[in-house]
Formats: C-alpha cells, structure tokens, sequence
C-alpha cells in the first residue's frame, strides 16, 4: 500500500519490455514490425486485465477500495455543503447527548473505584435464600455479610491477597465549635492496605487498633474533612477529635481524591470494632445473622477470577451447612461503585429508561438525515442507474452510499462527543451543587474514560448505519430504462414508493415526539401539581428538628431527659405558640409499616404508622374529625389509637369506626378512639393509603422530631432552637428547618426529571418540526411540475393549499396517534413522579397533540405556500 505508485510503474515497464521482447522475437522470425507488435498483444492477451490481476495478488482490494469510496465521498458531501453541514449537526446533537448522559451512567455504574491497581480488587456480595421461614437481620443491604462471615471468607482463602470490611453511611456527631453531623465508614484494619491507599500524612489502621472495644478508638481523616474542619493543620495528628461523644485520636489523613469506596464520600474512617462507640444500642459484631458489611477483595496476581469465585463459593457452602434451610450464593466481580445486586436492581431499570429516552432524540436525528439523504438520493437517480447500466454491482453501490452516511456519522459523533465531554462536566456540578440539603453530597466522576469512547464509537458507527441504509436501499431499486430516459430533476417525481418512505419516516419522527413531548407534559403537570398541592395540613409557619440522639451517644433515660428538658424550653422561646414530637415529621421520607388483621379474618393488610404527642395535630391543623385526641397519659402500649379516614372506609365500609379493633402482627390489640382528616403525611400526591397513628412513648428511644409553630422570624426561631439545646449538652447536633422544605426533597427530583424530559421533548419538537418542513418542501418541489399544469387547467389555488396541507399533515396525523397510544401503554413508569396526577391525565393527552399538530401545522405552511407561487406559464415552456 505504501509503494503502490512505485510498484505500478515497474509493472507497466515490466509489461512494455515483455511485449517489445516478444515482438522483436516476431521481427526476427520474418514478420513485419506491424503484424509483430499485433502478434505479441495477442499471445501476452488483455494487458489491463492482467494489471488487475497482478493488482489483486499484491495488495487488499476491498482496503483500496475502501479508500476510493472514502475520497468519492468526501468529494460529493463537499459538493452539498449545506446538506452535509444540517446532518452533521444532527448527528452530533443526538450522538452528543447520549455519550453525555452514558458518561454519568459509567461514573455511577461502569468506572472502576479511584484506588491504585482498581482492576484487581473485587466486590464480594452475596444472596440468601431461604427454603423455610427463617430470616435475616439487614442493615444498609441484604447483600452484606455479617462479622463472623467475614472472618472466615478471610482466613480460609488463598486466591485472595486480602478481603476488606466496612460499613458504609455511618452518621457521626463531631463536637467542637458547631456540632454538626458527617458520615463515613467502619473499616476493618486491613482496610487501607487491600485498597492500597497509604494516608499522606500519619498511618493507617494496624492490627492492635482493632482491640480496642468503646474507648481508645482511632481515626482517619478524608483531607476535604481534614482541610474545611481542622484547617489542613499537620499538628492534628496524634490528637483527639470527638466522635458520638466518644474521643478519637487522629491517626493519618487520606490523601487527597479519595473519597472511600461508595458514591457518597466519607469523610473519616474509625476501626470496625468501635461499632458501639459510634452506634451505642446495638452491639452487630456479636450478630452472626446480620448482613452489614460490605467486603472488597484484591486478587493475587497469579489467581483468575474464575479461581476466586471457585474458592468462595467453597467457604460459602460450609456456611450452608452450619444454617440448615437457606443457601448462599455470591455474587463476585471487579468493584465499582454500584456493586452489589440490590443496588443493580435499582440502578439497571432507571439507567435503562434514561438511555432509551435520550436514544429517542437520536432516533428523530437520523430520521431527519435519512430525509435529507433520500431527497439527495432522488437527484442521484440517473448516476445510480448510469453505474448499474456499466455494470456496477447493487452491493458496491451501497457499500459507496454508507461509506458517505458513515464519514457524516462520524464528523457528527466526533463534534457531539467532543461537545458532550466539554458541557457535562459543569451540568453535572450544576446539579449535583443545587440539591436541596436533605440530599446526600455524591461524587461523580464524567470524564471521558474507554467505556465513554468505545460507546461513543459504537453509537456513531450504528447511527451512521441506521440512517443512511434505507436510503442506499431505496435509491439502488430502480429502473433503469424509466431512469435514464427521464429527466434528473423529475426522475423519481411520480415514484409512489418515494413518498411512501418518506412519509413513513416522517410518521416515526412525529410519533417519537409525542412520547417525549407526552412524558415532558405529564412530569410537568406532576410538577405543577406538587407546586400548588394542599397536603391536607399547615406547613406554614412550623420548624422541625430531627433528633437522634441514639446515634450521639445517649442512652434511652439520658435520652428521655434530654427530650423533656428539650420541649420546656422550646414552649418558653418568644413567639412559639406550640410544641409537638412525632417519630416521624410530614412528609419526611422516613416511613414505618407493620401489619395487622381484622377479627375474623386472616389477610394482613399493611399500614404506615407514626407516633405523636396530642399536640401533634392541633400544630398541623389536622382536625380529628371523629372521636377523641389521645391524652398525655396515654404511651404507645396503650391500647387506642387514631386512624385516617380513608383508612376507616376501606378496613369498615359504611360502619363506624370507633370502637373497631386491630390485631398488630405481634399479637397487641388496639382499638380505634379517633378519626383524623386524609392528610399526605407520607407520600406527597397520596392521601388514601391505609394509615393511623400511636401515641407517643414518653420513653424516648432518641430518635425522632420536634414541631414547632412559631409567630417570629424563622432565623430567629431556628437559632434559639439550637440555643435551647445547647444550653442542655453543648455537643448536640441540632439542625432545624422549615417544615415546608421537606416538599423540595420531593420535588426536586421531579423538577430534575422533568426538566431533562422537558429538555429532550423541545429538542424533539425542534427537529421534528424540521423533518415534517423537509418533508413538504421536498414534495412541493417534486411536484412543481404538477402543480403547475393544474393551475394551467384552472384550479383554484385554494383548492390546491388544502391538498397539499392534506398530504402533509396525514402522515403527522397517523404518528401523532401512534404516539398517543404507546405513551399511554408505558405512561404508567412516571407514576411516582406524577404525585396524584393520573398517568393518562386528560390534560397532558389533550394539550400536547394539540400543540404538536399547531406547530407541525405552521412547520408546512412555508413550504405550501410556495406551491402558490408558482407560475403556470414557467413550468409549462420549461416543460
């Protein structure tokens, strides 16, 4: 291929001496020169074909060939700069927005953890089932392994050069200054050595660190928590910090960019058996049937994975038989951050419909290059059919034709991708920096890594393929004679087929959108829904604080001291007006179920429950509609308790409630004593699930929230709020909100989804609209010559609008209804952002055709209207 030149001129000197050889040979036989040279082309034979010949033996044919359809094409898509230069921004506008969502799926999912050697740590999940009716304590994830479990994977295996421990999520209170709260990890010892992450200053955990048992403990520091808490002091090495009112003595910092091994970053690292000291009430080093240990293995360099996972699933099935009636499987693969098969089961699906919904602005992008290329197709007839008549295969042809579609996919793929690293980047700290502050700050790592690129190449190469291959299809079906007898311009004019195809694709891209568009106007409508919703409750005008003072070191008497104290003191502030607790505030993501049955019957139906104080629904406005409040005497081993109305007509139809008894599922009766207005405690958009309420223990485990209805300023009141804890332990946590801010944790996700859908949905539109122009402009100028001869013949221009509006909007019609009816099969996906909003909302179904059919309206309007202008007598003398 590099001597190509070089090898062809000594071929031809090759041939040429042959020949002259072979003639003289002919002179000197006594032939004249003439006859000679005609003899000796005649015995050497078809001097061209043996080139090719000779050609085909030195060199990849297909690979020059190649090449030729590569300058062919890049010479005829410069001809059409206008046409090239639409479908490569089409391109990169599809291709551009799915690499840039797929590279926030592969920083979630797909990339490999930031530690050294990642490729050869592994994530070691497992599954329980049971074949009785045994059970299993689950902490974080029912994949997880409890302490023993992971003392023996880890002593008994020789594949692995270490397995790692942790519990991941561990809230913590760090005293001093403002107690605020912060999260990180329970690690075992070995920790940061199978991570192989060495702290830049200090050490990691050794193994006389994991003897320690509620005192003595030591910590590591993530360098953010070390660089905004301690203000990057090297001298915090060595000394203490408090952690959940227990000291810990800072021993290393990590160094700077990890984060630890989940999404959420940790921000300290405290040994595995410190367990009680950080979580006092629950000693899970001692529960052999608890799963609340993720484990991370580094393989050895000479074992496989395939050796590892043989090995486990040994010391698994020995676990098997210590507890007869379940099984174990695991689950084991290169660690990422979403490993284990709880987390897939959530993320696959979401990630799934996302991708599908980006793929479907894709999918109009090549619908509307496949436009374009079919128009252009239709002024390529004559070449198409002068080719075939030399003898050109149908295959080479569309071989030359998605050569041409190919270099427009990847001039597209290449801008979009480029553009899609550029611009997610900031999207996605964009987003992530304007979450409301219930969200847990995550780490996303979207730069561009193989997985990116290789997806990227394989979404242009397939779009390429997927626009341009009905077209290379449809423009090499034709009739020869019918095609080089016709004129060029007009050569496909009256092909049925033609329009067909075109309209057909037209339809696709009008039914796509209206899914998008659909989905965008349900999510919207959701949206506004929640904006403007009445929960059926005062939130204004209330502040509340989480407690959890289990987790801050207090026992359940110190606890309940500090609550009583807690309460006085609040009734005492200015401006307070009343004070209420709950295990539970409205709406705030924190949901308890239990199931119960009716007398005489065993079905267990489930029901949310809270527990209140009486003021609880005073402060909220929540009428007790029927029946009485509970008393302050009354603890939650009482036996009443106070159910919602739709929960009284769906457990005693047309009966009274009052007086009715519940069996709990642990064998306490409890009678019904009040009825409480509907109220969308639990779930925003939902009033009528099967709810009631307990009333409060006095004995306070030291978790749950206190409500406030304040008349003063919020600032004022939050600070003294904290003041009035403080004042009781200056080492409490206390955070205090707005009631009303818990509805952001709802909508927020909904405002995100929705303004993605909203987003893909004006994209759609934008270049659905373009399509159905394309599609009336190129008809009109197909039929110039018919309309021309019409108005000759004295048809009414009137006439003739509404013909061509007709012809046009058909195939929009058919897709808008094809559109209506597949968003309405799977509408049913965006229930739980529809908060109350019916999934076939007859508003959303009515307003979006509507609007889709105006704009694809006024998109053929331009186009038909110069059909009008058309001058009879022009046409006619051209014709």
């Amino acid at each position: 291929m590099m001597r190509r030149k070089q090898m062809l001129k000594l071929l031809d000197e090759e041939i040429l001496e042959h020949l002259e050889r072979e003639t003289q040979d002919n002179i000197d036989r006594g032939m004249p020169p003439e006859s000679a040279r005609y003899a000796a082309l005649r015995k050497f034979g078809n001097v061209t074909r043996v080139k090719e010949q000779t050609h085909e033996v030195w060199s990849l044919t297909w690979l020059e060939q190649f090449l030729q359809d590569i300058r062919f094409g890049v010479r005829t898509l410069s001809h059409s700069p206008s046409l090239t230069i639409a479908a490569v921004l089409a391109i990169a506008l599809g291709v551009g927005m799915n690499v840039g969502i797929f590279s926030v799926i592969n920083g979630l999912a797909l990339r490999l953890l930031p530690i050294p050697r990642a490729q050869e740590v592994l994530s070691i999940s497992q599954v329980i089932q049971f074949h009785d009716h045994g059970t299993r304590f689950v902490h974080n994830n029912g994949g997880y392994f409890s302490w023993s479990e992971y003392r023996d994977y880890r002593d008994h295996n020789h594949t692995l050069s270490g397995i790692a421990a942790y519990e991941p999520y561990v809230e913590a209170t760090l005293a001093g200054g403002s107690a605020h709260r912060i999260m990180g990890s329970l690690a075992s010892c070995n920790y940061f050595d199978v991570l192989q992450e060495h702290p830049t200053l200090g050490r990691g955990f050794v193994e006389a660190d994991c003897t320690a048992r509620e005192s003595n403990g030591v910590v590591v520091l993530s360098e953010s928590m070390w660089r905004n808490q301690f203000a990057a002091d090297p001298a915090l090495i060595g000394k203490p910090i408090i952690l959940n009112r227990t000291p810990f003595t800072v021993i290393g910092i990590a160094r700077s960019g990890f984060i630890g091994t989940d999404l959420i970053p940790s921000d300290f690292w405290v040994p595995v058996t410190m367990q009680t000291a950080l979580e006092p009430g629950e000693n899970r080093l001692a529960n052999d049937n608890m799963s609340w240990l993720a484990l991370l293995g580094r393989m050895r360099p000479s074992s496989t994975l395939d050796e590892v996972r043989a090995e486990l699933n040994v010391i698994a099935q020995r676990i098997n038989r210590q507890y007869p009636g379940r099984t174990i499987s695991l689950v084991i693969h290169t660690a990422r951050f979403f490993s284990s098969p709880e987390e897939r089961q959530v993320l696959i699906p979401v990630s799934s419909v996302i991708l599908a919904a980006f793929a479907l602005v894709l999918l109009i992008a090549c619908t509307n290059v496949s436009n374009l290329l079919l128009a252009r197709a239709s002024m390529r007839q004559r070449e198409m059919a002068l080719r075939l008549s030399l003898g050109a295969g149908r295959g080479r042809l569309i071989r030359q034709l998605l050569t041409e579609s190919l270099l427009l996919s990847l001039a597209g793929g290449v801008l979009g991708s480029i553009i899609a690293c550029c611009l997610f980047p900031g999207l996605t700290r964009f987003v992530t920096s304007h979450l409301p502050s219930d969200f847990p700050v995550v780490s996303i790592n979207v730069a561009p890594d193989l997985h990116v690129l290789m997806y990227a190449l394989l979404l242009t190469v397939c779009t390429g393929i997927a626009f341009g291959l009905v077209p290379a299809l449809h423009s090499t079906r034709t009739d020869l004679n019918g095609s080089m007898k016709s004129d060029g311009a007009y050569a496909v004019s009256g092909k049925r087929s033609s329009r067909l195809l075109l309209k057909t694709l037209v339809s696709s891209q009008v039914a796509v959108c209206m899914v998008l568009l659909l989905a965008a106007g349900l999510l919207l409508r959701g949206l506004y829904y929640a904006q403007t919703v009445d929960p059926g409750f005062e939130m204004n005008g209330v502040a509340t604080s989480v407690l959890d003072l289990k987790s801050q070191g207090y026992d359940q008497p110190q606890a309940t001291q500090f609550m009583m104290q807690f309460t006085e003191r609040l009734r005492s502030i200015p401006g307070v007006t009343e004070v209420a607790q709950a295990e539970s505030a409205p709406l705030a993501h924190d949901f308890s179920v239990d199931h119960f049955t009716l007398p005489g019957h065993s079905d267990q139906i489930p029901i949310e429950y809270n527990e209140v104080t009486p003021s609880y629904f005073s402060l909220l406005r929540m009428p007790i509609i029927r029946g009485r409040n509970f008393t302050s005497s009354e603890t939650q081993s009482s036996p009443g308790v106070i159910v919602t109305e739709s929960t009284a007509r769906q457990l005693w139809p047309q009966q009274d409630p009052l007086g009715k008894v519940l069996r709990e599922g642990n064998g306490h009766v409890h009678t019904v004593i009040g009825v409480v207005r509907d109220a969308q405690v639990s779930h925003l958009g939902e009033s009528t699930s099967n709810y009631l309420y307990y009333p409060f223990s006095p004995e306070y485990d030291g978790h749950g929230s206190v409500l406030v209805r304040y008349a003063a300023d919020f600032s004022d009141t939050a600070r003294s709020m904290t003041t009035a804890a403080h004042a009781i332990d200056r080492n409490a946590a206390v955070d205090v909100t707005r009631l009303s801010d818990y509805l952001e944790v709802w909508r927020t996700p909904s405002r995100i989804v929705a303004g993605l859908a909203s987003s893909l949905g004006a994209l759609a539109l934008l270049l659905c609209s373009i399509g159905v122009y394309g599609m009336v402009s190129f008809s009109v100028s197909r039929s110039i010559r018919e309309i021309g001869i019409r108005l000759a013949l004295g048809a009414d221009k009137k006439a003739i609008m509404r013909h061509v509006l007709w012809q046009a909007m058909k195939p929009v019609l058919i897709g808008g209804a094809a559109g209506v009816i597949l968003c309405s099969m799977i509408s049913s996906v965006l229930a739980s952002m529809m908060f109350g909003i019916g999934a076939h909302d007859p508003v959303a179904f009515v307003s979006v055709p509507c609007f889709l059919l105006g704009i694809a309206v006024l998109a053929t309007l331009i186009p038909a209207r110069r059909a009008m202008d058309v001058d009879p007598s022009i046409t006619l003398r051209c014709e």
